[in-house]
């Protein structure tokens, strides 16, 4: 494939998950196994397309003052401590039960993005106080950590419906989560740097053109207009839970046929 519909690819979805406080490697694992990378390749480049992402939107939150660092901090940790099991165990495995595991937690972040705003429109949050915090962050935090060194998954999915529940706001959420899943990728990218095989060239174009598009969605969080944020709260976290349902499918699709 022309590197040209590489960077378009890359930017249009880093404009978009930076916008939801994501990463995007949902989306480019199974993307970019599709379109002919091994595996473990496409796991080391989606995290790394992950970190150049969320690095860029995380500069603006924190400009913004909308990141709570004291939240963040064990998510990071925690997660820092995983990722190298994550990557061991993808190294270790055979392709299939990898593929096999990741369509299932698609799906699983496909039901969570369908129900999410949900959550965050209920009188479910909780005003969760510096403990439950703390508890909350070590426990997602490692299942974060292992899903970024064996998936490929930042784990943003998970963690704004978890902080909407915890009482955050829509913006404070995804600028919080940003932050998590920039070190988590970070941590899972340099787990599996040996298995990197690719065109630096390719790989330096994709960087730069997500730290551009996160930029530019990580911007719109602050630019957008009531229609365009009633459609983003209202319909969007359903249109994305659908999409990531039915790449779950196709990927279990893909399996049978093999």
């Amino acid at each position: 494939m022309e590197p040209f519909l590489y960077f378009v690819i890359v930017f249009c979805l880093s404009i978009l998950f930076s916008f939801l406080g994501m990463g995007g490697a949902i989306i480019y694992v199974p993307l970019l196994y599709w379109l002919g990378m091994d595996l473990l390749t496409a796991i080391t480049i989606a995290l790394l397309l992950n970190v150049v992402t969320t690095f860029s939107a995380s500069m603006t939150y924190i400009k913004k003052k909308m990141v709570d660092f004291h939240t963040a901090a064990p998510f990071i940790v925690s997660s820092a401590i995983a990722a190298p099991l994550g990557a061991f165990v993808s190294q270790s495995v055979p392709e299939n039960t990898i593929l096999t595991v990741f369509s299932l937690i698609v799906a699983l972040a496909g039901l969570i993005m369908i129900f999410s705003r949900k959550i965050g429109k209920s009188e479910c949050g909780i005003k969760a106080g510096r403990k439950e915090r703390l508890v909350l962050g070590i426990a997602l935090g490692l299942f974060i950590g292992i899903l970024a060194g064996m998936l490929g998954i930042g784990g943003g999915t998970f963690l704004v419906p978890a902080l909407l529940l915890l009482g955050f706001g829509i913006k404070a959420a995804p600028a919080t989560s940003s932050l998590v899943v920039l070190f988590s990728s970070l941590f899972g990218f340099l787990s599996h740097i040996g298995s990197l095989e690719i065109d630096f060239f390719l790989l330096g174009g994709m960087g730069v053109t997500a730290l551009v598009g996160g930029q530019i969605g990580s911007r719109l969080m602050y630019l957008r207009q009531d229609r365009l944020r009633v459609f983003f709260e209202n319909y969007f976290s359903r249109i994305l839970g659908i999409v990531l349902i039915s790449i779950a499918v196709m990927v279990q699709y893909s399996l049978i046929g093999k």
